[in-house]
């Protein structure tokens, strides 16, 4: 397989994940925002559905376990992450010191289906960071290699 085409697919791989990812976290702040009667109030319309929430559930749950076994037991393949950025990812994943221990706390009170605290949500926000600045870097690297 050509270099582009490695790239290009592991590009969408990345892609794919960011998007799923994306949609789940948002799925699960509109969740704690509604728990908040002057949101409600506020936004009548604004509504998650219970599908749509075991739905986020469900995806943030399979890729948080997968995160917490790429780090903890230092694993070379990843179910969510293309194995091109997969070493790069997981040093920016362990740059913060407290992230595993949000992350496994996280993944606990996703699972009870308990409310999530601020400190939750900023947890989500970093992995999503992450995830798209490594999207970014990866688009650059498919652009570069198209010449």
């Amino acid at each position: 397989m050509s270099e582009i085409s490695v790239l290009s697919n592991q590009y969408e791989q990345l892609v794919s994940t960011s998007d799923t990812v994306n949609n789940s976290v948002i799925a699960l702040k509109k969740k704690n925002l509604l728990g908040s009667g002057n949101v409600q109030r506020k936004y009548p319309r604004l509504n998650v559905s219970a599908s749509e929430l075991t739905t986020a559930q469900t995806i943030l749950k399979s890729f948080l376990e997968n995160i917490i076994k790429l780090i903890r037991e230092d694993a070379q393949e990843s179910t969510y992450i293309p194995s091109i950025i997969l070493d790069d990812y997981k040093k920016r994943m362990t740059k913060n010191q407290y992230l595993m221990e949000d992350l496994t706390e996280l993944l606990e009170r996703i699972t009870k289906s308990q409310e999530l605290e601020e400190r939750h949500i900023a947890a989500l926000d970093d992995i999503l960071s992450i995830l798209d600045s490594e999207r970014s870097i990866l688009f650059r690297k498919l652009r570069t290699a198209r010449g």
